[in-house]
């Protein structure tokens, strides 16, 4: 009130209230000589000045409709593209080039750790590295870290531990979580919430007029009590199988130690150790785009809860911990599968090996084998015959390794040499990466896999498709410089990148024995760069370039994209443009725009594609419900049209939909008649139900 008693008495002395009643005295002549006006000269004049009166009004329409635009444009706002974060991080965590090239398993173990993250301050070690997100060394400096300083209570703080970082802890604060019950300086003790998600997956899709729809549908349940038990279950019916019972299904319990630190699993699990030479099944990525993707992340034995069941064992596996020694064991049946299935032709093969490991704060070392032997077949009266007790089992398959991992001076020094038993075949490979400045990381790595020795069961980086008939040597460089940019619609942690930071990498192979079809030994190189470019906190530009040459088939493989990322607080757009050469020169093009707020996000997808070759294929990564990887490769000539929509309807309780329409309306040189066009339709509902009991 003083305040407004002040300028009341300022304008009062200042002849305010003469000014005003001069400006009521002047708007009421006006309106007398308006009203005269339109007496002597009709309607018209008064027309016109309701002309002048809307069009003034228009302008003011649109002047502030473009204020209100520059302050959207300009502003910092919170909400973001959430799916776009995640693939981001993905692909740091993985070393993948470009999201066509995450494997499907991959993308439901880091979306389940996005939907249910890690407590960091509250898992075990064995948890811990059984995530996937961890090196030995980083899960050790934690666990130490933790006793000595308590809880970690920032990615601040996170980021400034050994072995850590800024652009590491911006890619992990996705998957990760830092609720804690203590004080400042303390630990927490093991939590008791327990969680469960439910997951139900629907679609149906019709791809000639000729043909029926057909439909497809998967669940996947999961629930976690704490540090100490989760279980899962997931099954799926597949387009074009029946739909009962499931085409595959997977399914896990797992205990979780508290006095003796370790776990159990009973059900499907997978393994990864050392630099994956020995053990690493199912899909991994062979290439080294990243100086982080050369040195392997090994979770040793962790819960499998895919959808499709690949590369995965199904038996027991344990691990226990003791100080700074480990110990894993495992066994399963290879045809157990199938034989819960219901299928006839079942292998009888067992698998069943161990792992002895020494971590410590500097480096790890550990030792893995394994065996595969061969069940005898019972005879007709349920005796094993003579001949086959005294030759005892038979060993199909057998591997013994050796890894090690040591941090220098923030050099990591990483190797790996395995022994085919089996074949009598010894296959190593190592290398090294290192920080040369802050705004350089280089990663160097050579390998040696014999022709005869066995690629199964192996991962370990590569140029090819497997692990056999290789020799090679890798380089890498990543390097970030110039200024730092605030990302328009992030804020916090992360929010800010530099100005220009890129990969570039070679990668060379030999050979020695025929494969691909080819008589001869053969020599392949890849050459890839990747740079991104922040132009304003609203617009991005990257630029990709790969390169292949090969000494059999078609020699050249020249692939060029340039992404335009525009982000505002609620809403974002893209624009794709790639050309890829190899047989001829095929050409695909897209624009993607949405919307997102807290409850309600939608994308709109359509784009253009000119492949006249099967060898020019291009694969483009499409936008699709949480937890589904879809990269397909486009061949044809046509264009496409998706909407990709999510709801929030309340909390714990979200709705996805998926809307696709592909057709193919122009013919390649070789065609007679157009290819039918497609359409197909996705639903997808995810529950998430909490409950907090209270601590002891």
């Amino acid at each position: 009130m003083k305040r407004f008693d002040f300028f009341k008495e300022k304008y009062r002395h200042t002849g305010f209230t003469e000014i005003k009643k001069e400006k009521k005295i002047e708007k009421r002549e006006k309106t007398c000589i308006s009203v005269r006006i339109k007496q002597q000269q009709g309607p018209d004049t008064s027309i016109d000045l309701s002309e002048e009166k809307q069009t003034d009004m228009c302008c003011r329409i649109i002047l502030s409709i473009i204020l209100i635009f520059s302050s959207i444009l300009y502003s910092r706002g919170t909400t973001k593209d959430a799916e776009s974060d995640f693939i981001s991080a993905l692909l740091a965590l993985t070393g993948c080039g470009s999201e066509e090239e995450i494997d499907e398993y991959e993308a439901e173990r880091y979306y389940e750790l996005y939907e249910m993250p890690l407590r960091l301050n509250y898992a075990s070690r064995s948890k811990l590295l059984s995530s996937g997100l961890f090196s030995a060394y980083q899960v050790a400096v934690i666990m130490d870290y933790r006793e000595m300083a308590g809880d970690i209570l920032s990615l601040e703080e996170l980021s400034a531990l050994d072995g850590f970082g800024k652009s590491f802890v911006a890619c992990l604060k996705y998957f990760i979580s830092l609720a804690s019950d203590a004080l400042p300086g303390y630990s927490s003790s093991s939590g008791s919430s327990v969680r469960n998600s439910l997951t139900l997956k629907s679609g149906i899709r019709n791809v000639s007029a000729e043909l029926s729809p057909e439909g497809t549908y998967s669940v996947k349940y999961r629930l976690s009590a704490g540090e100490i038990f989760e279980t899962g279950i997931s099954f799926r019916s597949s387009y074009g199988d029946s739909h009962f019972p499931p085409e595959t299904y997977s399914f896990f319990a797992a205990c979780y130690g508290k006095k003796f630190p370790g776990k159990v699993i009973i059900g499907d699990y997978n393994l990864r150790f050392g630099q994956g030479l020995a053990l690493w099944p199912g899909f991994s990525m062979g290439g080294t785009a990243f100086p982080n993707a050369f040195a392997r992340r090994p979770s040793g034995i962790s819960p499998y809860n895919s959808y499709s069941g690949e590369g995965a064992f199904r038996g027991i596996a344990a691990d226990f911990t003791k100080r700074h020694f480990s110990f894993s064991a495992f066994v399963s049946g290879l045809g157990l599968r199938k034989l819960m299935e219901g299928a006839d032709d079942f292998s009888s093969d067992i698998l069943y090996g161990a792992n002895f490991g020494w971590y410590g704060l500097n480096g790890q070392v550990s030792l893995t084998g394994y065996a595969v032997s061969e069940i005898p077949e019972l005879d007709g009266t349920n005796t094993v015959p003579q001949n086959e007790q005294l030759s005892g089992p038979v060993f199909e398959a057998a591997k013994f390794s050796a890894d090690a991992k040591f941090s220098v001076r923030g050099t990591v020094l990483f190797a790996e040499t395995a022994l085919d038993l089996t074949n009598k075949s010894i296959a190593t490979t190592g290398g090294c990466r290192t920080r040369l400045s802050d705004a350089l990381d280089m990663a160097v790595m050579a390998r040696y896999y014999p022709p005869d020795y066995s690629a199964e069961y192996s991962g370990a980086a590569r140029s090819g498709t497997k692990c056999s008939n290789e020799y090679g040597v890798s380089a890498a460089l990543s390097h970030s410089f110039g200024k730092w940019m605030e990302i328009n619609g992030k804020t916090g942690f992360g929010a800010s990148e530099k100005r220009f930071y890129g990969d570039v990498s070679i990668d060379a192979a030999y050979s020695p024995e025929p494969k691909y079809g080819v008589d001869t030994s053969s020599i392949q190189i890849k050459l890839s760069a990747k740079e991104n470019i922040r132009l304003f906190p609203f617009l991005s530009l990257t630029f990709r370039l790969s390169e292949r040459y090969r000494s059999y088939g078609q020699p050249f493989r020249t692939d060029i994209r340039t992404d335009f990322k525009f982000s505002w607080p609620m809403w974002s757009c893209n624009l794709r443009l790639n050309l890829l050469h190899c047989e001829n020169l095929s050409g695909l093009s897209y624009f993607e725009t949405g919307y997102r707020s807290d409850r309600l996000s939608l994308w709109f997808r359509t784009g253009i594609f000119i492949v006249d070759d099967w060898d020019d294929r291009i694969y483009a990564y499409e936008r699709d419900a949480p937890g589904n990887f879809n990269s397909p490769a486009y061949y044809g000539r046509g264009y496409w049209l998706a909407l990709t929509s999510g709801w929030k309807i309340a909390r714990g309780f979200k709705l996805y939909f998926r809307g696709l329409f592909q057709d193919y309306p122009w013919l390649r040189p070789s065609e007679t008649e157009r290819k039918p066009p497609k359409a197909e339709f996705k639903v997808q509902f995810v529950m998430d139900l909490y409950h907090f009991s209270k601590k002891k």
